[in-house]
């Protein structure tokens, strides 16, 4: 039997740039799920066959853009408020950064490119389930995203 190698979902992370000439990323904190989506856009048409008219068309699909989206749910961190508040509506760069452990590096790297934060959420439950507040992060591409292998 082939087993699959996976790795733990710890491994993943959102990282966010500061802007700088020489630009740092930081982990978007506080994240227990992370999603990269990679989208190609189309168009149809629907094709008839020549030698039976009558025939219902056949689909065919025309690419016609590409498109890539990060978000995050889980704890609300209240160190990255701030951040998170100058990041709403602004191009950035970001990472969604695949790491794994040293001893065992199938597929690491990143995911790099402008994003922006347009929808934030934070939410909370009260009473004496004694919850912590949640928060969820959706970004979506403002330009090309690339894969960067790990050195």
């Amino acid at each position: 039997m082939a087993l699959p190698a996976i790795m733990r979902g710890s491994y993943i992370n959102i990282m966010i740039g500061d802007g700088a000439s020489t630009e740092v990323f930081s982990i978007v904190c506080g994240l227990t799920t992370r999603t990269f989506t990679e989208q190609i856009n189309t168009s149809d048409s629907f094709i008839a066959d020549c030698a039976d008219p009558e025939d219902v068309p056949i689909r065919r699909l025309i690419p016609t853009g590409r498109q890539w989206s990060l978000s995050g749910e889980g704890r609300y961190n209240r160190a990255q408020a701030a951040l998170l508040r100058g990041a709403m509506g602004v191009t950035r760069n970001y990472r969604f950064d695949v790491a794994e452990p040293a001893d065992d590096e199938v597929d690491a790297g990143y995911y790099a490119g402008p994003f922006i934060l347009v929808n934030r959420q934070i939410g909370g439950t009260a009473g004496e389930s004694g919850e912590f507040s949640s928060s969820s992060l959706q970004f979506e591409s403002d330009g090309e995203v690339v894969w960067v292998p790990a050195a």
